[in-house]
């Protein structure tokens, strides 16, 4: 899992917002030949908090995306839905630990069970400003 965020937070309702990102340009037409964008929210005072990646890069001729989220610190059993630019990507529901995951990859790219499950074919390309959710959890990929 990923280290808990801490920050300083006077009311519980807070949300906090950080993140990091790559966009490497290539020689193909102005595009991105790789795109790393993160967004990390948190409610505030050790609260939930969530984690949002994703990635892609062009891998023999086809564009490979994997997009990923992580939410610790929830109510055991809530469903949390997930969403990207306001558009619903799916929904994961939190274990007894508190701790809920999503992964989804590219079908073509997937040969273990571990990769995750397909990501839509009209998923976006993410850049740095898109929009995340993670239930009541708002983020920007930075």
């Amino acid at each position: 899992m990923f280290n808990k965020m801490t920050k300083a937070a006077g009311a519980a309702a807070v949300l906090g917002i950080a993140g990091m990102a790559s966009v490497y340009a290539g020689g193909g037409g102005g595009y991105a030949d790789q795109v790393r964008v993160e967004a990390r929210m948190e409610l505030g005072n050790d609260q939930a908090q969530a984690k949002a990646r994703y990635r892609d890069r062009f891998r023999n001729g086809l564009l490979e995306q994997r997009f990923d989220v992580e939410a610790e610190d929830f109510k055991p059993g809530a469903e949390l839905v997930v969403s990207v630019n306001g558009t619903t990507v799916g929904s994961i529901f939190v274990n007894d630990l508190g701790v809920a995951e999503m992964q989804l990859r590219t079908a073509e790219f997937i040969d273990d069970p571990g990769d995750g499950t397909p990501i839509a074919p009209d998923f976006p390309r993410l850049m740095p400003g898109d929009t995340v959710s993670v239930g009541p959890l708002d983020g920007v990929f930075k």
